[in-house]
């Protein structure tokens, strides 16, 4: 014969998350979903920056082989434009420019890695307490519900309120799961971009450049179908 009052003393660690925590977790986690987001904008602007400065740094020689551009020169062949062609159409403080802002841009992407591996961090924490929690809480209504099972001469009202306490811990799944989607899906986003950041150095080729700044735009591992659907567990 199980005792009916210890099926239902269910200790405070295995108690099933209720639905207001569920979702304080979860706004707490999306909000650093946003701040995630902003860090990901500012990075792509830090990372055009540096492909612009990097492409004006290294821009080719006057093409004197094309007979138009060859009688331009001759043309208005001045000591100016004479001295730009011997330093290979290159001006020292524009390439000194140039050096320091590729340099800053690097200096701020490799900031931009930094805050948002601290981000994936914080939020995979957020995602795996709400997971244990409800996990934890669903063994031991599983458990509870066998010893009904074993048990007919308990009374109605006991499994009423056996049926009652799930409710809660099916929003703490819920919230669960998508925490746990979203998490992998920027945990995905995050390695991208940190790779595409070690890959950058001046001799980095204009079509990877080009692939980096449109692989950080399409952020091909984000599903907005799942974005859309956390935002709409907060609205």
């Amino acid at each position: 014969m199980v005792d009916e009052a210890a099926v239902h003393q269910v200790s405070p660690l295995l108690a099933p998350m209720s639905e207001e925590e569920a979702r304080r977790c979860f706004f707490d986690f999306m909000t650093k979903v946003t701040q995630y987001e902003e860090l990901v904008d500012a990075g792509k602007m830090f990372l055009v920056k540096f492909r612009q400065e990097l492409e004006h740094f290294r821009r080719p020689m006057i093409p004197m082989e094309s007979d138009a551009v060859s009688q331009l020169v001759k043309s208005n062949y001045t000591d100016r434009l004479r001295s730009y062609l011997e330093a290979g159409c290159h001006l020292q403080h524009q390439s000194i420019r140039n050096i320091n802002q590729l340099q800053s841009c690097e200096e701020k992407l490799e900031d931009h890695i930094n805050k948002a591996k601290v981000l994936i961090e914080e939020l995979e924490c957020l995602a795996e307490d709400v997971y244990s929690t409800t996990l934890t809480a669903s063994l031991s209504i599983l458990e509870a519900s066998d010893c009904f099972d074993d048990d007919d001469n308990l009374p109605a009202d006991s499994c009423e309120d056996e049926g009652q306490s799930v409710d809660p811990l099916d929003s703490a799944v819920s919230y669960s799961s998508v925490m746990i989607l979203v998490h992998n899906m920027l945990k995905l986003d995050y390695s991208m971009q940190e790779k595409i950041v070690k890959a950058l150095c001046l001799k980095t080729p204009s079509s990877e450049l080009d692939g980096y700044c449109l692989m950080w735009d399409l952020r091909p591992y984000i599903d907005d179908n799942v974005m859309q659907l956390a935002w709409k567990f907060i609205s």
